[in-house]
């Protein structure tokens, strides 16, 4: 029996994280790639990543939902002790997309950031295709705050985390 229940969340995991991502060093769209850069330099930022979409595939009824999921596994690659889960969801293209996806990702403790943030994921917002994510995510004595940039023109992911990344505090 533990056998089949294993075998299960296997089939159920790796259906969710079906994509298959690389790592690149800068993104093709320049005007991201400086919100990358703005946004790296955040004191709250501990962990970034960017990504290639290879192919992009897994759970989800909606080609949005599946690049939801997508972000997710490349969110779980920023921080190795992010095995427990990652839980994010898309913001609205306007300010208030843009201010919920500020107030998740530096929580109430980190106002002095905010608008630096802010103003890096304005601009990210006006650009054609571009999507935002933002969430949390946990795992072996770690919690952290995430947000995700899917580029859907270039299939290309800019992944954040703000967390203690495996420390008790």
């Amino acid at each position: 029996m533990k056998n089949f229940l294993l075998i299960g969340l296997l089939v159920t995991s790796s259906n969710v994280f079906a994509s298959k991502l690389q790592t690149i060093d800068t993104l093709s769209n320049a005007t991201l790639e400086s919100v990358r850069a703005a946004i790296s330099k955040i004191p709250n930022v501990t962990h970034e990543t960017t990504k290639k979409v290879l192919v992009l595939k897994g759970a989800g009824k909606t080609p949005q939902e599946v690049r939801m999921n997508t972000v997710a596994q490349a969110l779980h690659t920023v921080c190795p002790y992010f095995d427990d889960a990652v839980s994010v969801g898309l913001e609205s293209r306007d300010a208030k997309g843009v201010n919920n996806a500020v107030e998740a990702f530096l929580e109430e403790s980190s106002s002095e950031s905010a608008p630096a943030l802010t103003e890096a994921l304005t601009i990210a917002n006006k650009q054609v295709g571009v999507e935002i994510y933002s969430g949390s995510a946990s795992g072996n004595n770690t919690d952290g705050t995430v947000l995700g940039i899917y580029d859907v023109k270039n299939n290309e992911i800019a992944a954040f985390a703000s967390t203690n990344c495996g420390s008790d505090d």
